[in-house]
């Protein structure tokens, strides 16, 4: 009797944890469905994004690309800026580009100093002046006359400058005009009457220079320095076969040279033959 129960005991014993271990499972499946559900949405989500991140680092890594062109800030309320601009292109057609570029300088501004080479490696340089509320303008057209392969963009900053020569002016307005009433207080025969307009020549020159000095801060931020390169793609190397025909031209003009001298030697060399033997009828005359 007692083995009897004791095998009714283990067999409900088993019995019961086989039924907690399919509850257990049968509760675990829900939160895994779930899981897998809320992950597939995300996936989901963040796939259409991921093809955009690759168009655009395509775009960014494109070659022979610089990407957007410099955007220059015109804060000319806050700074005065003096753009300096670098760039160099290459062109396919160094005569259609430098018909464009007429065109171009006169819409934007004026032309400083201009060369250009047309040989098996055409280029052309320029050193032009835009205006600098246009340079953005400027530079996007210069893009579609070639290939831009390098582009330096600088300024130079004359806010401090242009303060300094503000105050100088100012300052010696004043003085202008003190040292002008003590010349007006003053009598022809005063001992310091020299003095004094001695000293408002110099007041006159000083302003006048501060004046000029105002003038070309404000000429160069309002034009924008751009020095320009365009030169043609290297081309490949060619077979190159020489003239044969100079050759025998070269020959020939040898040829003629030497009966050219031969002519001027004719008369000395009859002259040396008719002397040649009475000279020797001598020599051993007294070489006896």
């Amino acid at each position: 009797m007692k083995n009897l129960f004791k095998v009714i005991f283990f067999v409900l014993f088993v019995f019961f944890l086989n039924c907690g271990k399919e509850a257990n499972e049968e509760s675990a499946a829900p939160l895994e469905s779930a899981k897998m559900s809320s992950d597939v949405a995300m996936e989901k989500k963040v796939a259409p994004s991921a093809p955009r991140a690759e168009e655009t680092l395509d775009a960014d890594s494109a070659p022979n690309q610089l990407g957007q062109v410099f955007v220059p800030i015109q804060n000319t309320s806050e700074r005065l800026l003096e753009y300096q601009v670098q760039l160099s292109y290459q062109t396919q057609d160094l005569i259609k580009t430098r018909k464009d570029l007429l065109t171009f300088i006169t819409k934007y501004g004026f032309i400083e100093s201009s060369s250009a080479v047309n040989t098996d490696s055409p280029y052309m340089n320029l050193r032009v002046h835009i205006r600098s509320e246009k340079l953005y303008d400027a530079l996007i057209e210069l893009d579609s006359y070639g290939v831009l392969l390098s582009e330096d963009i600088s300024t130079v900053d004359h806010t401090e400058g242009m303060v300094w020569q503000k105050i100088k002016s100012n300052r010696e307005k004043i003085r202008l005009g003190r040292r002008t009433n003590a010349n007006n207080q003053t009598s022809g025969n005063s001992k310091n009457w020299e003095a004094i307009e001695e000293a408002i020549t110099d007041s006159e020159n000083n302003l006048d220079q501060s004046e000029h000095e105002i003038w070309k801060i404000k000429d160069r931020v309002k034009w924008a320095t751009l020095n320009i390169n365009f030169s043609s793609p290297i081309p490949p190397d060619k077979i190159q076969i020489p003239t044969y025909k100079n050759a025998f031209i070269g020959i020939l003009n040898v040829f003629l040279e030497l009966t050219y001298y031969l002519i001027w030697m004719i008369p000395f060399l009859l002259l040396a033959g008719i002397l040649y033997f009475p000279l020797k009828k001598v020599y051993h005359y007294f070489k006896k």
